[in-house]
């Protein structure tokens, strides 16, 4: 498959999956974005040959310890905050006058007019518990279709069901963007960094305690191995360190 095919498939991948859902696309780049600068950080670390291994071994576990809060937590509130428009949106809890008039003109002959925020009385208590986008999508299986008198008025059911499908979805695309950036900021700027920071306090307490452990077994080595050798006997002391609970007069 040459470049430009694979390309071409790309584009139409892209399209398909994020035309109509521009939240889910800032979502989607924005925790690859995170996972790229995460990945170039540790690699950078990694190559730095001014940082000896002795830091390296200190600083790495931080460092993956970051990327993964940085990642999980910018996918995690910003897929919750988006899903959480979206759903209002297909409840029709949060509609513009927009939606509503396209809805309201499914409306069959018979029935008599309705108010704009009665546009639910169209559809079935059974139908309110879908979603919106479902229901709109499959005019034919409404109750109000099935109740038409006649074949026009159900071709007209079908033509309003379409139009207000497409600008339900703009406006439930509208909100996603909405949602994403806002959660965006909320978990970039706000909650992201206080859990990255109580956690790396946390791992920096822990790694600078077995630093500190095995600082001080290396200089118990040395003064009683090196400075002042214990006899053959005394062998088994050889291992001492001041987190025993034992001392040697």
């Amino acid at each position: 498959m040459s470049f430009s095919s694979k390309l071409s498939n790309f584009c139409q991948y892209m399209w398909n999956h994020y035309s109509k859902d521009g939240g889910k696309l800032l979502v989607h780049m924005g925790a690859a974005g995170w996972v790229l600068s995460s990945a170039a950080q540790i690699f950078m670390l990694m190559g730095d040959k001014s940082i000896d291994k002795k830091q390296k071994k200190f600083l790495m576990p931080q460092e993956l310890a970051d990327a993964g809060v940085n990642v999980i937590m910018y996918y995690s509130i910003c897929e919750f905050i988006k899903r959480g428009g979206d759903f209002l949106v297909e409840k029709g809890l949060f509609l513009s006058e927009k939606v509503a008039k396209e809805i309201l003109n499914l409306k069959p002959s018979n029935m008599p007019e309705l108010a704009l925020k009665d546009w639910k009385k169209l559809f079935s208590k059974t139908e309110l518990k879908g979603k919106l986008s479902k229901l709109l999508n499959s005019p034919q299986n409404l109750e109000i279709f099935k109740k038409a008198a006649s074949t026009t008025e159900k071709n007209h059911i079908t033509e309003a069901a379409k139009k207000a499908l497409n600008v339900f979805e703009n406006h439930k695309n509208n909100v996603g963007t909405l949602s994403a950036i806002a959660a965006s900021v909320l978990a970039c700027n706000i909650i992201t960094p206080i859990v990255r920071n109580k956690l790396a306090a946390k791992m920096q307490k822990k790694l600078q305690y077995h630093e500190d452990v095995e600082t001080r077994k290396r200089q118990i080595t040395t003064n009683i191995t090196t400075k002042n050798p214990l006899p053959t006997s005394f062998k088994a002391f050889n291992n001492y360190n001041t987190f025993s609970g034992i001392k040697i007069n």
